[in-house]
């Protein structure tokens, strides 16, 4: 069971979905439903199917009331289509033609049933690629709409089109009531249970990379770091770094998973102790944990860059000379490791108890079984002096701790920066005079940055445990954790959530439930990706400038790529809806059953070329996979009623557990699910009301064996149709969307550094205000590095689709450079995590705990003058270095918008280049020296993002080697590795673009012959053609 994923939440969800529509199949064969919903009750378990009973509550409740604006908005639709044309029938008919007791075929009526139904589907299907969340109600109104209006054209009274449209609805509220019962009686499950799971899937992976990390760190004391891994025998730090990549892996999928659902589980009305604001601060300070826990896990790819760089990722034998070098290296990284481990293994175990104390605090984690028996001597022993998890007044323990891990690290610190030279009796030591000696004094700097580099992020994390248990502690102390209460919603958090469904920016993280198919998300990308400037007109200043836009607005959206996609729908429904309204076929269109196959092109008309040939292949599977089940389900029942059902469930709630944990094969899934439904339903409402009675709508009764044939010929028909028009007359393709979505990151991810920048200027400054106040400058720099970190969040999933679905799109010409992509979305997404890094050192600075009983008030105000010192400092070198910050924007901007338009880069793009800290301390100690020694080795010595020139003084007293125990020391050595990290992925990044998009080349030369400017057949200029013929 374990193997195959079988827990209690997937049976739940598995029994919940089959339910429904198995309750549907054995209520039809009552007398008085089935008289009742005629020939139209088979659609009610389909219904059951779309509304998704298995979802939270939350979700569920949003769709459905999505679903049930759709049903009512589409019946209204249907009535004016039914209204319109039998009006056009009335005012088309001579007077005086004699009544017929069959309805006769009339142009005009058909031809305004198939113009509204071509507008209806062309605007729903608008909006559904407008806004992610529609999806499921806009299949449903299409569904609906498909229905009444090819029926239209047969009705000649309004009473017959009222009975029509009243049928059909009920049959669609009948399903949605039944998946709505069981959703919230049925075992439910709320939206607040799916984010407490959810959190405490965190903290416990939270531990386990704790513990990883710890593991790994020791495999450094004795193994090689920079060995390449060797296929079949990998090294123990090899085996550790892994284990390590894999949990950090799912901590990180699961923090963005939990990041969505949150939104739901603050809208639920609940029972409980924890209310919506509770719920978000939780998930704030957790979320505070696992950011620089993650940063830990990037001390694999220090090391690996460092291989790199230094020719040390290739065989001994290969590299005699680089092994000399490596080796010492090796060596002195061995002896770090070791002194480092008695101070990590104290924060780590004070981490993982600290994350225990905080969930059983508040009940995220459950308590642990009490002992059967207990004697007296045991009750002595275990309780002794100590404070376990889960105990009032632990966070003191967590604190204590904290402290000895200061007290531990700084003396090995000050140890090791004496072993090593950088130290000599408390004073800085003076730079050597030699070149070896000074490259050697400046790698020494450079491990003492990545050592402070981890240790800062170890710090920060147990800081950001520190304040969870904390927090946990105040929600004991204030009664929160003593009994439940009614949590009711509040009324900006109902106005928000509408915002959030019909926004421009509604996405998964927000707005969107989970849909049968997945989309595309529509991302909020900032105001200057998409708004931008029209260079053919200026700003309106009058009231008829300003009208004239709108009218523009107007023009812009008819010729948006969603409606384009509307159209496209529209173009593929009425290619087989036509059969409904032309007088030859109308008769067939009923007989044959092909209102199925407009359903299907409602379901699986996709808006780019890739999804749409996979979703052609997994439709027609499943419905050849359906079409066998049914026969078996029909025929294994033995054709009676209550065995079919039977079965009917079983196949049911089988096909779910695929539905479920096989997300990827959900077009396959879905078919199977809504196939054998319309088959083996209507099967069983012939065998109710008898095939005279079923056959009363024109449609000829076909055994099983007949009738699933007959189906997945609809459905291959219908899904033939939609690839069609998807890829004709031109093709949005799966690799145009995922350049697209690239090019998106970049931009955001400029947009993020912007911020960082900016709350790095206000935190040295002072300007950055109270941190707790709303309206702060911080709060506010929080929420839009918030907002750009959701968007994020939207976008990786939507590159992972677009990069499987563009495999299936054919490729005519060139190859497709899908290792380019891969790399430009790896390399995004390592910045995305450096930067996250570097925005909460500057957010979240190391507290100043003085120790009891040793002058504290003197210490905090020693400590709060050396740090304002520290800032005052930084804040006036920030204000030198702005044009390095404009580089890094500039080129993420330039990138992305080459990516996007496919322009070439320029030539001789200025780069963002590390500077060499190390060497301009080593020039200032000496007296100055010409040449920048670090250079060679930006890896080591990496950007400074806090400084490019420093008066002596001020380095001398502020970033020398005996400061590095203060707290703005260690922050600066994170800022100063991950920016190094950044600016040497930035590289690769311009190198990988440069390869997808050209470099302008404005080389041009003279023809050494005839001293000419040389020309290709084109007419165009050469590049780099020789040079001056000399005389």
């Amino acid at each position: 069971m374990a193997r195959l994923g079988l827990d209690a939440p997937t049976i739940i969800a598995m029994f919940k979905g089959s339910i429904p529509a198995t309750i549907a199949l054995a209520m039809y064969q009552a007398p008085a439903v089935n008289q009742f919903f005629t020939n139209l009750g088979y659609l009610i378990p389909m219904v059951t199917l779309l509304a998704m009973p298995m979802l939270p509550r939350g979700k569920y409740i949003q769709n459905l009331v999505l679903n049930c604006l759709a049903i009512c908005i589409s019946a209204g639709v249907g009535m004016l289509t039914a209204w319109s044309s039998i009006q056009a029938r009335i005012h088309t008919t001579p007077p005086g033609t004699p009544p017929s007791p069959l309805p006769q075929y009339n142009a005009s009526q058909s031809a305004v049933a198939g113009v509204w139904l071509f507008f209806s589907i062309w605007l729903a299907n608008t909006c559904r690629a407008k806004i992610p969340s529609l999806n499921i109600p806009v299949i449903i109104f299409s569904a609906i709409t498909n229905i009444v209006a090819t029926s239209s054209p047969v009705l000649t009274t309004t009473a017959q089109a009222q009975a029509v449209i009243k049928e059909v609805m009920l049959c669609m509220f009948t399903g949605m009531a039944l998946a709505t019962a069981v959703n919230l009686i049925v075992v439910p499950v709320s939206g607040r249970l799916v984010i407490f799971k959810e959190m405490m899937g965190i903290l416990m992976l939270s531990r386990g990379t704790a513990q990883l990390q710890k593991k790994y760190l020791n495999t450094l004391e004795s193994d090689d770091m920079f060995a390449r891994e060797k296929p079949g025998a990998p090294t123990k730090e090899a085996l550790a770094a892994k284990a390590l990549a894999e949990t950090a892996t799912k901590l990180r999928e699961l923090v963005g998973k939990a990041h969505a659902d949150l939104e739901f589980a603050k809208r639920e009305v609940a029972w409980g102790k924890l209310d919506a604001e509770a719920l978000e601060e939780i998930f704030k300070l957790i979320r505070n944990v696992y950011t620089p826990l993650s940063g830990i896990t990037t001390t694999t790819d220090i090391f690996k860059r460092v291989a790199e760089r230094r020719g040390w990722d290739i065989d001994q034998d290969e590299s005699a000379r680089s092994g000399v070098q490596k080796h010492p290296e090796i060596d002195a990284w061995n002896d770090i490791m070791k002194q480092l481990n008695e101070p990590f293994s104290i924060l780590s175990q004070a981490i993982d108890q600290g994350l225990l104390h905080a969930g059983l605090c508040l009940e995220i984690i459950p308590p642990p079984p009490a002992p059967k028996k207990k004697t007296a001597d045991d009750d002595i022993e275990a309780k002794g002096d100590s404070i376990l998890p889960g105990q009032a007044g632990f966070s003191k323990v967590i604190t204590e701790r904290m402290q000895a891990f200061r007290d531990r690290k700084g003396a090995l610190l000050r140890t090791w920066a004496r072993d090593s030279g950088l130290i000599v009796d408390g004073e800085t030591s003076d730079a050597p005079r030699h070149e070896s000696a000074a490259n050697r004094r400046e790698r020494d700097q450079a491990r003492l940055y990545v050592m402070l580099y981890l240790e800062n992020l170890m710090h920060s994390t147990g800081e950001a445990v520190q304040e969870l248990t904390e927090y946990a502690d105040r929600k004991i102390e204030d009664g929160t954790m003593s009994k439940n209460r009614l949590i009711v919603p509040t009324g900006a958090c109902l106005r928000q959530w509408v915002v959030d469904i019909f926004g421009a920016d509604s996405g998964l993280a927000k707005g969107a439930p989970e849909t049968l198919e997945a989309s595309s998300d529509i991302v909020y990308y900032g105001d200057g990706y998409k708004k931008r400037r029209d260079p053919e007109h200026l700003p309106p200043t009058t009231l008829w400038q300003r009208i004239g836009d709108r009218c523009r607005e107007v023009y812009g959206i008819l010729g948006s790529e969603e409606s384009s996609f509307g159209v496209r729908v529209s173009l593929a429904n009425m290619t087989v809806g036509i059969v409904a309204f032309l007088e030859s076929t109308q008769s067939f269109f009923s007989q044959q059953r092909l209102v199925w196959a407009m359903f299907v092109i409602a379901m699986g008309m996709s808006m780019t070329s890739g999804q749409s040939i996979l979703g052609l292949l997994s439709r027609v599977l499943g419905t050849l996979i359906a079409m066998v089940l049914s026969i078996l389900v029909w025929y294994l029942g033995g054709q009676k009623i209550p065995g079919v059902i039977v079965f009917v469930w079983l196949a049911l709630f089988i096909t779910y557990y695929f539905f479920i944990k096989f997300p990827h094969m959900l077009n396959a899934i879905i078919m199977v699910l809504v196939t054998l439904l319309l088959i083996l339903g209507y099967e069983l409402q012939v065998v109710t009301i008898g095939p005279a009675a079923a056959s009363s709508n024109n449609q000829p009764y076909y055994p099983t064996y007949e009738l699933a044939p007959y189906r997945l010929a609809s459905v291959a028909g219908g899904a033939l149709v939609a690839f069609i028009w998807t890829v004709f007359p031109s093709p949005l393709t799966d690799r145009t969307w995922l350049r697209r979505d690239v090019s998106a990151t970049l931009y955001l991810l400029a947009n993020y550094f912007g911020v960082i920048n900016t709350a790095l200027s206000a935190v040295l400054d002072g300007s950055a205000g109270d941190a707790q106040a709303r309206s702060a400058p911080a709060q506010q720099l929080r929420r839009a590095r918030d907002r750009i970190t959701s968007s994020i969040i939207l976008l990786v999933p939507s590159m992972a689709q677009h990069a499987e679905w563009e495999k299936w799109e054919p490729t005519i010409g060139g190859k497709f450079p899908r290792e380019a992509y891969q790399e430009i979305i790896t390399r995004s997404m390592r910045i995305m995590g450096y930067l996250t890094l570097m925005g909460h050192t500057v957010t979240h600075p190391a507290r100043v705990l003085p120790r009891e009983g040793e002058q504290s008030e003197q210490q905090r105000e020693e400590e709060e003058a050396n740090r304002r010192q520290w800032m005052d400092a930084l804040s006036q070198e920030l204000r030198t270095i702005q044009p390095m910050h404009y580089t890094i924007l500039s080129t993420l901007t330039l990138l992305s918008n080459s990516l996007l338009s496919g322009q070439s880069l320029p030539p001789f793009m200025p780069l963002p280049r590390p500077f060499n800290l190390s060497g301009r301390l080593i020039q200032l100690g000496s007296g100055g020296a010409e040449e920048d020694t670090g250079a060679k080795e930006r890896l080591y010595t990496g950007p400074d993002m806090l400084g490019l020139r420093h008066d002596e003084g001020t380095v001398s007293s502020i970033l020398d080697a005996r400061n590095m125990e203060k707290p703005g020391y260690a922050d600066f050595a994170v800022m100063q590795v991950c920016s190094s990290l950044v600016c040497d992925d930035l590289e690769g990044l311009v190198r990988a673009v440069s390869g997808l998009v050209g470099v302008v080349d404005f080389s041009f030369g003279l023809d050494r012959s005839n001293i000419t400017l040389a020309v290709d057949e084109t007419g165009k200029a050469k590049g780099k053609v020789g040079g001056v013929k000399e005389d």
